[in-house]
């Protein structure tokens, strides 16, 4: 994501009267002369049908309908002079639709709402939020707050003690991310990382090597004030929980990196397991 790249992808949610993600979208478009895309995907069983003789029939009520009420949801885009477009589509598997709606428009961020699951939903159950974190190719910002920040300090999360080039690949992109679009909402840029030993600086582009990783060697690898990089020892979640508590920030940036298999489900991924115990609104990127 980029500053020249302003196009947003606002998933609308059907079952909602409030529409949280596309406040945010709005706030976000009026600070950086954004784009908004509205996706609408909706989907009604036959039985839902009443006095519609064919399927065709019910199918073009309803997309009719979905759209009107679209158009009234986007007046206060109007009303604000940002620019945007519509799409409603009809699909059971709203997920897939999302994906393909992505890739088809080119946008640059995905804006959605979500909420709190409980551990043991997230275990037993792929919710939307995990599909859309390891299939979408662009940046999702998944938020709680339908009003404007409280805070003027995003966290970006780094993960400096794995070393391989995958993750060292994803933590520039965090950071390249986390930058764009802390200048876009007019955010102080703060960095974590939690660790269980220590961090080697052996795998990081430093200058010297053979000790501890320091707040002001990161700082400077980072361009970002050494009072703002936070290193803590412990368990990676709870570590970075504390460390929100602490700081309050308002939005959380981490990376997604695919897992598959038994092995992927017991491990989990860090970002599905933040977005249900902080209050701040998560961008992912992978």
């Amino acid at each position: 994501m980029t500053q020249q790249k302003t196009r947003l992808l606002v998933v609308v949610d059907p079952t909602e009267t409030h529409q949280v993600a596309l406040v945010k979208a709005l706030l976000i478009a009026k600070l950086g002369g954004c784009h908004i895309h509205a996706f609408l995907c909706t989907y009604k069983d036959m039985k839902q049908a009443g006095e519609y003789a064919s399927r065709r029939d019910f199918k073009r009520s309803v997309l009719e309908d979905a759209t009107d009420w679209l158009e009234q949801l986007m007046q206060p885009c109007k009303v604000s002079g940002v620019p945007y477009t519509t799409e409603v589509t009809w699909n059971s598997k709203w997920v897939d639709s999302t994906i393909r709606a992505v890739e088809k428009s080119g946008c640059d961020l995905m804006i959605k709402s979500s909420f709190h699951h409980s551990k043991a939903r997230r275990f037993f159950s792929t919710t939307s939020d995990y599909k859309l974190m390891h299939r979408c190719v662009c940046p999702i910002l998944f938020t709680h707050q339908g009003q404007e920040w409280k805070k003027d300090r995003m966290l970006a999360c780094l993960d400096l003690v794995s070393g391989d080039p995958q993750h060292m690949r994803l933590n520039n992109v965090i950071i390249r991310d986390a930058r764009a679009f802390a200048d876009i909402v007019g955010m102080d840029l703060y960095i974590a990382c939690a660790y269980t030993d220590a961090i080697d600086s052996e795998h990081l582009p430093l200058k010297t090597h053979g000790h501890d990783v320091t707040r002001t060697q990161l700082g400077e690898l980072y361009d970002v004030k050494p009072e703002r990089v936070l290193l803590r020892q412990g368990n990676t979640v709870e570590t970075l929980k504390t460390i929100c508590n602490e700081i309050e920030p308002s939005i959380v940036i981490m990376g997604t990196l695919a897992r598959t298999g038994i092995k992927g489900k017991l491990i989990g991924n860090t970002a599905e397991k933040l977005i249900d115990i902080v209050d701040a609104d998560l961008l992912t990127v992978n």
